[in-house]
């Protein structure tokens, strides 16, 4: 007897095989659901039993994400099945938004579609007007976070923000600025995602953990990231390309 808890709604393990040489075309491992090693024994079982209310359970309570935060992901991931706990932040008002979303047209010239030197600077603009808000009580491991997509854009905005502070012990400069994969299972108050990407074919990477399941689509980068907000959340990113995209439309016009 055993009980495994996750969510595969979230990222999978990082696997470097694709998809021709993870496939499994053996009978008898198809026969239990193993037909592509990809897959976890998690997602396995569940697809097996997800319908079977004796073996799946989903929990529906969360403690992390304000209400605000929670309602785009919990209606376009969860079927609206989430509930606050509540916690006393989560139910909380505020004289700012809980969730925005800035628009960055890209301008500045970069040798590499993996760095946006637009949206490094207004990332850079963000964090420091959380510091002069929460200055007193700044902790780098709880205030705030960032998450990009590239380790070219992580190096670009700790070089902004380097050059605006000029002093190597500032505390913004230890906050945690990482990749999505790097950031499943963290938390922090504020929390700003920088799309980053600048042309029509980075989209395919944003959106290359997607699958359908009833009827949803299940974008299992943009709701890591945007669940791990607990305060507030701030989307960084170029309005018209991501816009493309069907499932970043809804986010968008969710943020004004």
């Amino acid at each position: 007897r055993f009980v495994m808890i996750g969510d595969h709604k979230q990222l999978p393990a990082v696997v470097q095989q694709r998809s021709r040489e993870s496939r499994v075309d053996d009978p008898s491992l198809n026969a239990i659901g193993l037909s592509d090693c990809r897959n976890s024994m998690f997602e396995r079982l569940l697809a097996k039993y997800r319908h079977n209310p004796d073996v799946c359970y989903m929990l529906t309570r969360q403690g992390r994400m304000h209400r605000d935060i929670a309602h785009f992901p919990n209606v376009a991931f969860y079927g609206g099945k989430l509930q606050e706990v509540p916690l006393e932040h989560q139910l909380a008002g505020s004289a700012h938004s809980r969730v925005r979303f800035v628009d960055v047209q890209p301008q500045n010239f970069s040798q590499t579609d993996k760095v946006n030197p637009s949206e490094a600077s207004v990332i850079a603009d963000e964090l420091m007007l959380i510091w002069q808000r929460h200055q007193q009580e700044f902790d780098p491991e709880e205030t705030v976070g960032v998450i990009v997509p590239y380790r070219n854009q992580i190096s670009a905005i700790r070089t902004v923000l380097a050059e605006r502070l000029n002093t190597p012990d500032h505390p913004l400069l230890h906050i945690t600025i990482d990749t999505v994969e790097r950031y499943q299972g963290s938390q922090r108050n504020y929390i700003i995602y920088g799309f980053t990407v600048q042309k029509v074919y980075q989209l395919r990477f944003l959106t290359e953990t997607t699958f359908q399941e009833d009827g949803m689509t299940i974008d299992r980068k943009l709701n890591v990231a945007m669940t791990r907000a607990r305060e507030y959340l701030i989307l960084v990113g170029h309005r018209t390309l991501l816009s493309r995209v069907p499932l970043y439309q809804r986010p968008l016009h969710y943020c004004g």
